[in-house]
């Protein structure tokens, strides 16, 4: 990947495989700002289950948290999630006729993705619906993301090897 003025890491994968934490640790090493999950703040003060037809309204305000960070950010941004976990979360939970997410237009646009493997123990909390799940989840967000053509890497192993791993790979391609 070419270096750039700005760039758009998004941290993806499944559930409980460390999206959170290595997003919090890599924003801070690059000084720079995360956005967080708007899902995981929407469904806390839904006051019901959630439905198929909730998840555009979830994909609206991660767009507009991203949107607004953006704003802010000179050269890097970090994402802990993106449209891939709403697209992938659909296809599997709702196995909808018709797909109410879709895929961006400009998906690749400035934007490289670490793919968090779930190969530590699952974390549980009133969020996480599939913990015996996760490596076939873990499959369809490869398979996406291949299918994209969108740069990627997997990250794996301790929090401290992905972090390290990711690291060097943004230190190559942001501006120094």
């Amino acid at each position: 990947m070419e270096k750039q003025s700005f760039l758009k890491i998004v941290l993806t994968g499944p559930e409980s495989s460390g999206k959170t934490t290595l997003a919090a640790q890599l924003a801070a090493a690059l000084n720079t700002l995360w956005v967080k999950e708007f899902a995981r703040f929407f469904l806390d003060g839904l006051g019901r289950p959630y439905v198929h037809s909730d998840l555009p309204t979830i994909l609206r305000g991660q767009l507009a948290w991203e949107a607004w960070y953006r704003q802010k950010c000179v050269q890097t941004l970090i994402c802990d999630t993106d449209w891939t976990v709403l697209y992938i979360w659909e296809q599997y939970r709702f196995a909808p006729q018709q797909s109410l997410i879709q895929i961006p237009e400009n998906a690749a646009e400035r934007v490289f993705y670490g793919l968090c493997a779930p190969d530590f123990p699952w974390q549980p909390d009133s969020l996480r619906e599939h913990p015996l799940e996760r490596d076939a989840l873990f499959e369809q967000y490869e398979l996406l993301l291949r299918a994209q053509n969108l740069p990627y890497t997997v990250l794996s192993g301790s929090p401290e090897k992905r972090f390290a791993h990711i690291l060097q790979i943004v230190q190559h391609i942001t501006v120094p």
